[in-house]
């Protein structure tokens, strides 16, 4: 299946080999897929015009798979994501909103075991097609420094990196493929770093996650990008 395929070479492209260090036994990531589409499958609704299936997924793993993961559960929560949107459009499925995966700990639980529960929800917000962008209700834009560049941040979660096909490309070699992240919080914008090599700045300060306001400047490697309110 070609929603499978991406999700492999998307682990292996762009979580730089965290995977392959972590995942040498137990739980592995392609089974999480592949239980998320047979559910999917499993409990789509037929209705007049649309067969629709579930857009939420709650992962419930034993503690020790748990703790395997949990460096790069973020990355993987996305990827996940991708597949329920994938899935979706592949088999001309529809959406109620957009896709949401969560982890749940169970210590009855042993490494290797993995509940599924699927569901309907339309808490998640509205679902559109391919990576799912939601109206640009706060509105905000990142500026390249150097040429005047500039990416509307219209989705709730926006990836910066080397990586080709990134919401913010960039060319930079002290970039990571998957370096930084924004994520929109209601009218608020957050900065993450996806535990990139050479790490994110704020205003000249490294940061693990910050709230952006109005003229901060991101860098990463040598590339500096300054976050403008509309």
């Amino acid at each position: 299946m070609g929603v499978l395929r991406n999700f492999e070479s998307r682990l292996e492209r762009g979580i730089e080999g965290f995977f392959k260090a972590a995942f040498r036994s137990g739980l592995q990531p392609i089974e999480l897929a592949k239980r998320i589409l047979r559910q999917m499958e499993a409990n789509k609704t037929v209705g007049v015009r649309e067969v629709w299936v579930p857009n939420r997924y709650v992962l419930v793993v034993s503690a020790e798979d748990r703790e395997r993961f949990s460096g790069a559960e973020g990355a993987l929560v996305r990827e996940l994501e991708t597949v329920v949107t994938e899935g979706a459009r592949e088999n001309g499925w529809g959406l109620v909103a957009r896709p949401e995966v969560v982890f749940e700990t169970d210590e009855g639980l042993k490494r290797g075991d993995l509940v599924v529960r699927a569901e309907l929800s339309e808490a998640t917000g509205p679902a559109t097609a391919g990576s799912v962008p939601v109206p640009d209700a706060a509105g905000a834009r990142l500026v390249l420094a150097d040429n005047g560049r500039e990416w509307s941040l219209d989705r709730d979660r926006s990836v910066i990196g080397r990586l080709t096909g990134s919401e913010i490309e960039v060319d930079d070699p002290g970039a990571s493929r998957r370096h930084a992240e924004i994520r929109r919080q209601g009218d608020r914008y957050v900065v993450v770093d996806l535990g990139s090599t050479n790490g994110t700045l704020v205003n000249d300060s490294p940061i693990s996650e910050a709230t952006l306001e109005d003229g901060d400047r991101i860098t990463i490697g040598r590339t500096v990008l300054e976050f403008r309110r509309r």
